[in-house]
């Protein structure tokens, strides 16, 4: 476990990280550092002691190289993972890199130098290409904004944190999107959880990636000016998804994952407080990932989730209101591929949700049909996602 006496130099080199790596710009970069794999595990040993999952509740240091948020977020680390400890050691490695080159070895002032950081200059994936940067995150179904009677989407650009809406069925960019807001890049696990403030208008949660704060920003625009903060601790948790009513009191509900459990808890809106309002469902779910709640499918009144299974990349159906696993149907596999998985409503007019999901490797917007979500109910429908 790292030491105490190397927290508070840790804590000021990384976190000052986007206003180190603009000095440097104006100043002159330095030459472009390497390091080979093994004196980065030198690094992760003296860090976390090699645990490259290392991830402790209320610890802000995060993976094996003992990541700020900050700093994982500025030096892109995002477009493999939210937050480091959920990101391969390999990802982790590339995303140090970029650290090292901009800050060198003193970005870790111990564990740094101790491991011969500075004077290893030797590639760790020089045949590995990079892993494909997002063009856009967070894709988010917010139900119909534009009276239209289709579905609309918010997503966050990636290079920017603008937050834009589209429009459905197409869900197509410039002249098909619509610019909400900015600074959405320090926002995460966005979720829309229905009508809450009684303007006919879907609202939106996000939480507040430096804080861990649980937001609710009232729609249409989703602006800062509109948001009340409605509770705390909320980077604890991860897989965050609306799924309705669940608990008959008219207020759409939400399912999150506690991260160092893997419990799955659902809170009771409006205020989706922990304590009596959250009601513990099941365990282990941190074996899955992309949990989106996709409406009724079964007929009974209660909306199912749909997860991708991590180890296999199947695709299962739960059914509420318990999502246990004895209710899961696999429909499907290769899911794995996927990524920024939302439901939207029933787009195609055959009576059952569908679903948007972009291909990883090539950014390519796909909508699935419902009830089956197979890859030959599938249409491309975008690029450059």
């Amino acid at each position: 476990m790292p030491s105490r006496k190397r927290r508070p130099a840790l804590r000021a080199v990384l976190t000052a990280a986007p206003l180190a790596a603009l000095a440097l710009g104006l100043l002159g970069a330095p030459p472009a550092s390497a390091a080979s794999v093994a004196t980065w595990d030198k690094v992760a040993q003296c860090e976390s002691s090699g645990d490259w999952s290392y991830y402790r509740a209320g610890h802000p240091y995060y993976g094996g190289l003992q990541f700020a948020k900050s700093t994982w977020d500025a030096f892109g680390g995002r477009q493999y993972a939210e937050y480091p400890h959920q990101a391969t050691k390999e990802e982790q490695i590339r995303t140090a890199e970029k650290v090292l080159a901009t800050q060198g070895e003193g970005a870790w002032p111990t564990c740094g130098p101790r491991a011969g950081l500075g004077s290893d200059h030797a590639a760790p994936y020089p045949s590995e290409p990079e892993a494909p940067q997002s063009n856009m995150a967070h894709l988010t179904s917010v139900g119909d904004l534009t009276g239209d009677g289709v579905t609309d989407i918010v997503a966050v650009e990636t290079k920017t944190g603008d937050l834009y809406r589209y429009n459905g069925p197409g869900y197509v960019g410039m002249g098909g999107r619509t610019k909400l807001g900015y600074g959405w890049n320090g926002m995460s696990d966005l979720v829309a959880v229905g009508d809450q403030t009684g303007d006919g208008v879907a609202d939106l949660l996000a939480v507040e990636a430096t804080t861990g704060d649980l937001y609710r920003y009232a729609g249409p625009n989703y602006n800062g000016g509109s948001r009340v903060r409605v509770g705390t601790n909320w980077d604890s948790m991860a897989q965050v998804t609306g799924v309705g009513d669940q608990t008959g009191d008219g207020i759409p509900d939400v399912l999150a994952v506690e991260r160092s459990t893997g419990d799955l808890y659902r809170y009771a809106g409006p205020n989706f407080t922990g304590g009596s309002a959250r009601v513990k469902l099941g365990v282990a779910w941190n074996s899955m990932s992309a949990l989106v709640g996709i409406g009724d499918l079964t007929g009974d009144g209660v909306a199912e989730i749909l997860a991708v299974e991590k180890a296999t990349g199947d695709l299962y159906r739960y059914s509420g209101p318990a999502y246990n696993g004895g209710s899961r149907v696999k429909l499907g596999s290769n899911w794995d591929a996927m990524s920024q998985v939302t439901g939207v409503g029933n787009v195609t007019g055959d009576a059952a949700p569908d679903l948007l999901a972009v291909e990883t490797a090539t950014g390519a917007l796909y909508r699935y049909a419902g009830p089956l979500y197979n890859g030959g109910s599938r249409t491309q429908i975008g690029s450059g996602w």
